[in-house]
């Protein structure tokens, strides 16, 4: 309001009232004598408040502050869920906590209740900006993340951050072109890890990981190395399942930290021989691959050294198997397709290969005898039986062994991961769980049951004059210490004695006393 209005204003009060002396007397004390104390007692009271709210402000931010640093408080706005970080481990946390924490904290400073609310809504809108995938992991969650990823599913802990970096790259949405090639046993590990990613994030954080070869361009191919313990669900886990949100805070940590994955290896890692297994076939050409295939599998000259070596052809069959034991050797996914390979090998043995056959003739590898060995084994000595079950590819590799001993020739060095290659690859209908169990086959040179049953009937014939309920352990152990050349497991023999007496079983740890009289 201009002073003009405010003149004119009083100027119309006095014309108004200018026959009335009874307001001219009001108007003259109001203006002269309360108006200047009002005005003065407004004045102090605006300064007043004014100098209280610029004290809770400032308290508040002190407040504010010291709350966010004392309690690590984050925020994923994709799912709306919040976290806690004690300094060591981070955890899930419920909003509701998080209030009635903040709103007790309030209380016990006093200071601030008259903003109370106020308080408390800055508060989480300051924990709702921020970001848990920008937090930074103390040292303690560091090591420990390295810990529990290294030696168990890493051979280093420089592996393990470089596998840590590439979750973080996935988790932020960084180089999405990357082809992050892995072993297949580690599908199932992946995916539980990248369904707890997505429940607390709604981002995956598997996306580049890949157990195939499909054309990808080489130079976006990255070979991660990651231990066979892997297919292992006991390994891991524990692993993902307590320590899910530790390993992915330090994963973003490490990407933002060393920019990308590839940065990281090549400029921070100092792992000369990692950094060259990293990035093999983004530097490699499909006809390097199979020149140096033929160079390290193959011999292809004549004479005396085939007959040393074995057979004087290789069928393309035999041939694709010694290519997948070649890309096993160097952990490499199958980058070339078949018919490109053949093409390769065709065109690079022009000499050798006949159309009629499908063969290299007058080619050979090292390689190939025991092959053949193990071959000529199985179609001799295993035999379909529905009744089979759980036959131990060590076993096999026992089995095998004592064959070859048989004929007067050196013991086979396949060992039990090459023999379950083979088997899975020459015979592709048998049965195998686990990677460790072959299902209705049976060996011929062994007859397991046979074994168990004559066991127990020489336990039979030993307690019969006194019988009684004998546990199955007992019968085991009595097993054992029969004179036969190889002993079944605990488990087949245990399950030998449910699927055949289950009527004289007691307690499902004996053996009944009529068992014995049978």
């Amino acid at each position: 309001m201009s002073r003009d209005l405010v003149n004119k204003t009083i100027d119309s009060l006095y014309e108004k009232y200018q026959t009335n002396e009874y307001m001219i007397s009001k108007i003259d004390n109001y203006l002269c004598k309360q108006l200047p104390i009002i005005f003065e007692n407004m004045e102090k009271l605006h300064i007043e408040r004014t100098t209280r709210i610029q004290e809770l402000s400032t308290e508040q931010d002190v407040f504010i502050q010291c709350f966010l640093n004392n309690n690590q408080y984050f925020y994923v706005s994709t799912t709306e869920r919040f976290f806690y970080y004690d300094g060591v481990h981070y955890q899930d946390f419920n909003e509701d906590d998080i209030l009635h924490h903040v709103l007790t904290t309030i209380t016990k400073d006093r200071n601030l209740m008259s903003w109370k609310q106020r308080t408390k809504i800055n508060i989480m809108k300051r924990i709702k900006e921020n970001s848990l995938l920008a937090s930074i992991p103390e040292s303690d969650t560091i090591q420990n993340v390295l810990d529990l990823l290294s030696p168990a599913l890493f051979a280093s802990r420089v592996e393990a951050k470089y596998f840590l970096t590439i979750l973080g790259d996935n988790i932020l949405r960084k180089n999405t072109n990357l082809i992050h090639f892995i072993y297949p046993k580690a599908k199932q590990f992946l995916q539980t890890f990248n369904n707890i990613c997505q429940m607390f994030l709604g981002v995956g954080l598997a996306q580049t990981f890949k157990h195939k070869y499909y054309e990808h361009a080489y130079q976006d191919c990255r070979l991660v190395k990651i231990n066979e313990s892997v297919q292992s669900e006991i390994v891991w886990n524990s692993i993902i399942y307590q320590s899910a949100l530790d390993i992915i805070c330090v994963a973003c940590h490490y990407s933002i930290r060393y920019s990308s994955s590839d940065n990281y290896l090549l400029t921070f890692s100092n792992e000369a021989a990692l950094v060259k297994s990293v990035f093999y076939i983004k530097d490699i050409q499909p006809a390097d691959l199979v020149n140096l295939f033929t160079s390290e599998y193959l011999d292809s000259r004549t004479g005396a050294m085939h007959t040393a070596q074995g057979s004087t052809q290789i069928t393309w069959k035999n041939m694709q198997y010694l290519w997948k034991q070649f890309l096993d050797s160097k952990n490499l996914p199958s980058v070339i397709f078949m018919q490109t390979l053949k093409t390769l090998m065709v065109e690079k043995l022009k000499d050798n290969y006949r159309e009629e056959t499908d063969s290299f003739v007058g080619v050979c590898s090292k390689f190939l005898p025991a092959i053949h060995k193990f071959l000529q084994f199985w179609s001799e000595t295993m035999v379909p039986d529905d009744t089979e079950t759980d036959l131990e590819i060590e076993e096999v590799v026992i089995l095998f062994r004592k064959w070859l001993i048989s004929r007067g020739e050196i013991g086979s060095n396949l060992t039990d991961r090459q023999i379950l290659d083979l088997v899975s690859y020459y015979f592709p209908t048998v049965e195998i769980d686990r990677c460790k169990y072959i299902s209705k086959i049976r060996s011929a040179l062994w007859d397991k049951q046979l074994d168990i049953q004559v066991a127990l009937d020489n336990l039979k014939a030993t307690i019969r004059l006194a019988p009684t309920n004998y546990s199955i352990y007992d019968a085991y152990s009595f097993y054992c210490k029969q004179p036969n050349e190889l002993n079944v497991s605990k488990a087949y023999f245990e399950k030998y004695v449910f699927d055949n007496f289950s009527e004289y079983i007691v307690d499902a740890k004996f053996l009944s006393s009529e068992w014995s009289m049978v």
